[in-house]
């Protein structure tokens, strides 16, 4: 048996041990070095990702601030390539597709608190502007949600068709928009304000009300109808000082 394969049963081996202890003890009660070496094991399929983990606990400190790193940034790390570090950045939206798609079930506006949680979780840590529709039937239950990337930190408009699109999708009877300021606080602009009037001017001939336009930022999630805020946040020494 040449050496490749020796290492190959080695390193199985190890894996299999990992997996076993963290089913056993949980993700919480092993070592950062741990949870980091067994996420890699999705992330590449086979050999040795213990020197890995240490490279990148080295570089970025945690693990959430390599799953926050950008593709550039994990290419530079040894070991890492353009395939690893794509499927390393797609992890987040598997967890926020996951956390969202369980929030998603059960949210209605009448509970105001499940709400902000979905809208926190979609929007609050994004890098770049994003703009999230939501439909909602009579009763204030969410009937689907509509999230753009507008790819720039200054941009909140929406193209009337995509609008349209939209409502002719879900017939909602409500609908309420919402829009991030990336590392900014959640004040609104004159531009918040002409945005929020172009979508009511554009539905309200439809016979849907616009419920809210809701700024998610880094101090909180301010709703421009109620001229305050409906959530505050605790500052975050890294995202205020970026």
């Amino acid at each position: 048996m040449d050496n490749r394969k020796n290492d190959d049963i080695t390193h199985s081996g190890h894996r299999i041990r990992l997996t076993n202890l963290i089913s056993n003890s949980g993700i919480n009660n092993v070592s950062n070095i741990q949870a980091v070496e067994f996420f890699l094991t999705y992330i590449i399929p086979r050999g040795d990702v213990n020197p890995l983990a240490h490279r990148l606990l080295d570089r970025f400190g945690n693990f959430g601030n390599i799953i926050d790193a950008s593709e550039n940034e994990l290419l530079t790390i040894k070991g890492i390539n353009r395939r690893s570090a794509k499927k390393i950045k797609l992890f987040s939206e598997l967890m926020n597709y996951y956390t969202t798609s369980r929030l998603d079930k059960k949210v209605n506006l009448d509970n105001n608190s499940e709400f902000l949680d979905l809208l926190e979780n979609l929007l609050r840590f994004k890098k770049t502007e994003h703009l999230v529709i939501f439909a909602f039937d009579f009763g204030y239950s969410l009937i689907d949600k509509k999230i753009y990337n507008r790819n720039s930190v200054d941009s909140t408009k929406i193209e009337p068709i995509d609008l349209y699109n939209f409502i002719s999708s879900t017939n909602p009877k409500h609908l309420l928009v919402a829009h991030n300021h990336p590392g900014g606080y959640a004040f609104p602009s004159q531009d918040d304000y002409e945005a929020q009037r172009f979508i009511e001017n554009i539905i309200k001939i439809l016979g849907i009300d616009l419920v809210d336009s809701l700024i998610v930022g880094t101090n909180g999630i301010y709703s421009q109808n109620k001229r305050s805020f409906l959530r505050n946040f605790k500052p975050n020494y890294k995202t205020e000082n970026m």
